[in-house]
């Protein structure tokens, strides 16, 4: 099917007057994907439009024709979903432009009635089986594990692993092992089966075994987890992450180490010590201090820090100190259901201090960076642009 101006022109109509509009348009095409799908680009475009920084007004027969020309000077052309695409695409951006020139108060409708998601407790529970459960549908359960171990799932978005006392005093068999994958917009809490607690952070991922046998308490990370771990002399609890292993006995401290990403061990309390995949270094951490491995780099650095800004995410709330604000965003984007564009790529660099709620709207925390007047954030849908107020 041919996407021809009259039908584009159509559309438009229906962009324009949505809410009026746009259930007639979509109970007559209901039968039509070519239509429903041009209709979807276009308001795609339309919303993203603003991207672009153009400010003259449209000419959209002149730009349809130009575009009509050059198809027309091939031979045997037809005009395929790609083609189609691309006339979306050039229309579509062009009348985004003109949508933002004369329609500012019906986009700012649309701001405030699309609010961004954001995160709460959920994760999924792969056990030894294969099995999968999504913690966040299924409160005060028990699923039983090999080994003697019940899994406890509780109202209050925890997971415990107990052991069965009949099976307690059996001689463990080969280790088998759990993994609880914290999804985007996501964090859980689970007591593993030595006590020790563990709060991970969206995006992050711990595997573990259900039952800790052998010389050593030995779980995996991806990505960012609190531990409290539970004090046991005779049996070192390690935390392995793709470049960093962090040894301790009994003590509370944050892994973050994000695929990707600057990796970092804060210590609350007690001891850790900390060694390098590469084996260039070991090194001690006492409490109050915070060893950075560089994305690239091979060497820990040691810092004092305030440790509120590492473990603020466990107890509810972001703290951002001095931060770039590319990091910001980024960390941002992990709790709350957005994807950030910057018109200005300089402002990534810009510092900014702030502590904000993690049960609080994205709408209230653009405006707070806002109010630094430095930076200007448009929020259309799930896409967030952000520029600098002086260009």
């Amino acid at each position: 099917m041919k996407h021809d101006h009259k039908r584009i022109e159509e559309v438009f109509q229906i962009l324009r007057n949505p809410k009026e509009m746009q259930v007639d348009f979509l109970m007559k095409y209901k039968d039509n994907p070519q239509m429903i799908e041009l209709y979807e680009e276009l308001r795609k475009y339309k919303e993203a439009g603003f991207l672009l920084e153009q400010t003259d007004e449209p000419n959209v027969g002149l730009e349809w024709q130009k575009l009509k020309n050059k198809l027309q000077n091939k031979k045997k052309y037809r005009i395929n979903l790609t083609i189609a695409a691309s006339i979306a695409v050039l229309i579509a951006c062009a009348f985004a432009l003109f949508f933002e020139k004369t329609s500012w108060e019906q986009e700012e409708y649309i701001v405030r009635s699309n609010r961004i998601v954001k995160g709460g407790s959920k994760a999924v529970l792969i056990t030894s089986n294969g099995n999968e459960y999504e913690l966040e549908k299924l409160k005060d359960l028990v699923i039983s594990e090999k080994q003697g171990i019940q899994i406890i799932t509780d109202s209050d978005n925890l997971i415990q692993y107990c052991e069965d006392q009949k099976t307690k005093e059996l001689e463990s068999e080969e280790p088998i092992y759990n993994t609880l994958k914290v999804p985007r917009l996501g964090e859980y809490e689970l007591v593993l089966s030595d006590g020790s607690k563990v709060h991970l952070n969206s995006e992050s991922e711990l595997k573990y075994p259900v039952k800790f046998s052998g010389e050593e308490r030995i779980v995996e990370l991806i990505g960012e987890a609190y531990f409290d771990v539970t004090s046991n002399a005779e049996i070192p609890f390690v935390v392995r992450t793709n470049r960093v292993d962090t040894r301790v006995l009994g003590t509370k401290f944050n892994v973050n180490a994000y695929p990707a990403e600057d990796m970092d061990v804060t210590l609350v309390e007690g001891k850790v010590e900390l060694y390098s995949k590469k084996k260039l270094n070991k090194i001690v951490l006492q409490p109050g201090e915070n060893a950075l491995l560089q994305t690239g780099g091979s060497k820990m650095q040691v810092s004092s820090v305030d440790v509120r800004k590492f473990t603020a995410w466990r107890d509810g709330y972001f703290y951002f100190e001095k931060e770039r604000l590319e990091d910001i965003f980024i960390k941002l984007e992990r709790w709350y259901d957005f994807k950030v564009f910057y018109q200005n790529p300089g402002v990534k660099d810009y510092e900014f201090r702030m502590r904000a709620d993690r049960d609080a709207e994205f709408q209230d925390i653009a405006k707070r960076l806002e109010k630094t007047g430095r930076i200007s954030i448009q929020i259309s849908g799930n896409a967030v642009i952000v520029s600098d107020v002086n260009r």
